[in-house]
Formats: C-alpha cells, structure tokens, sequence
C-alpha cells in the first residue's frame, strides 16, 4: 500500500485539506470583530452588533464574499462582507430580522 492510498478515506476519496476548512473561522471572527466596532454599509448608515458565542453561526463563502449569519433565538444578524485578500473580509452591509414575526427589527 502506498503512502497515498493510506491518505484516503473509506469512500475513496482524499480527506478534506485543512486549510479549505479553517479560514472561514479565522474570516468570522474578523466579520464579529468589524460588527462589535461598527461598519458603515452601503447605504451609508452605520451599524454597530453585539454577537457571542452562544449564537448560532451560519458561514458561506462564496468567490470573492462571505455572508455570516448569526441566530440567536427569534433574531437573526445577516453580515455580507467583501473578501479582499484571501484571509481578509470588510463588512458592507448588515440586516436584523425577526424570523418569528413579520416585524423586522
């Protein structure tokens, strides 16, 4: 057996390389951080979030932006941001919504 066959999963295929997999943490923290600092979006205004760790955290990263959602409880805290270098993100637009009534915060 050859040290490559040993790399592989049951299934067949190569396990997953870590650095595919750490960066979005790594992104989030960076996305919290700017929200506890406050962000401008693109509308202009300025909007400041306080999220913890308790929260239920949601991360897509998708070509050149991440979106991160926060939930905790009835909340939720949508945080689009643009990915500038490969392990740096600015946030530029923030929504709060109710998911358990039509209100929107």
């Amino acid at each position: 057996m050859t040290s490559h066959e040993k790399d592989k999963s049951p299934g067949g295929m190569p396990p997953l390389v870590e650095n595919l997999v750490f960066p979005v943490w790594q992104l989030e923290r960076q996305v919290a951080e700017q929200l506890r600092r406050g962000v401008k979006t693109l509308s202009g205004s300025v909007v400041a979030v306080s999220v913890g760790s308790s929260m239920f955290t949601y991360i897509r990263k998708q070509v050149n932006e991440l979106i991160v959602k926060y939930i905790d409880g009835c909340v939720v805290v949508t945080a689009s941001a643009w990915l500038l270098a490969e392990e740096e993100v600015k946030v530029y637009d923030v929504s709060i919504h109710n998911i358990c009534s039509s209100v929107d915060l």
